[in-house]
């Protein structure tokens, strides 16, 4: 499945990740992420269950969580988060049950919390 975005009914856009969001990838990801959020209120990644990622894919994750944020638009996921992304969590250190300011002073949904 390649990297991609689909609009619902009701507005929401969701975008499939593929089969990686590395480096690769990164313009095209990033691009898709901005115009999602250029035009609706509410984005939502769906992860691929074997989808293959690196730190720049989660860079480019928290950066439209913040943009979304900062725009009062709504950026989350659907499903289950890949194990690719836990292990670059774990990895980095970078785990935490802290509240974020991008997420209306809840738990981050990327990096320790639940959506």
């Amino acid at each position: 499945m390649p990297l991609n975005s689909s609009v619902r009914e009701n507005g929401e856009i969701i975008i499939t990740s593929g089969d990686r969001l590395t480096i690769e990838t990164a313009g095209e990801f990033s691009r898709i992420m901005t115009d999602a959020l250029a035009a609706s209120k509410n984005v939502a990644i769906e992860f691929d269950p074997e989808v293959e990622m690196d730190i720049t894919g989660v860079q480019i994750l928290c950066s439209a969580c913040k943009s979304a944020a900062r725009s009062g638009k709504t950026f989350s996921y659907h499903g289950l988060q890949p194990q690719a992304l836990a292990n670059i969590i774990i990895s980095s250190g970078a785990e935490r049950r802290s509240v974020c300011k991008y997420n209306n002073d809840s738990t981050c949904i990327w990096f320790g919390g639940t959506n």
